[in-house]
């Protein structure tokens, strides 16, 4: 059996979000209201592995710039990235695989 499933990029929710929340609303045949409104702290920044994330801001200075969307991942992080993840994925959501460490 087959489910629909729903992908959306972080980026997308990050930049597009007002636009991507009405797509997914029409995809599931729900109703984008006028109520949206952005929460600009980090929702869960005090939880678990969400401890110290960023808020809206925040993110979006991160991971809108190229020479920063890295930061935070070790040389360690960046081999494993490269030995496994899945390039197909990485070519349909329009990513650019990590450098290698020198």
């Amino acid at each position: 059996q087959t489910f629909p499933a729903l992908h959306t990029r972080f980026e997308d929710l990050l930049f597009h979000v007002e636009e991507v929340g009405k797509t997914a609303c029409e995809c599931v045949r729900g109703v984008f209201t006028k109520r949206f409104q952005y929460v600009e702290e980090s929702a869960k920044r005090t939880m678990g592995v969400h401890k110290g994330a960023n808020g809206l801001v925040k993110a979006m200075l991160q991971y809108g710039d190229p020479n920063k969307r890295l930061n935070g991942f070790t040389d360690r992080d960046r081999w494993y990235a490269s030995k496994n993840v899945r390039t197909e994925l990485m070519e349909k959501y329009n990513y650019v695989p990590p450098p290698l460490p020198s």
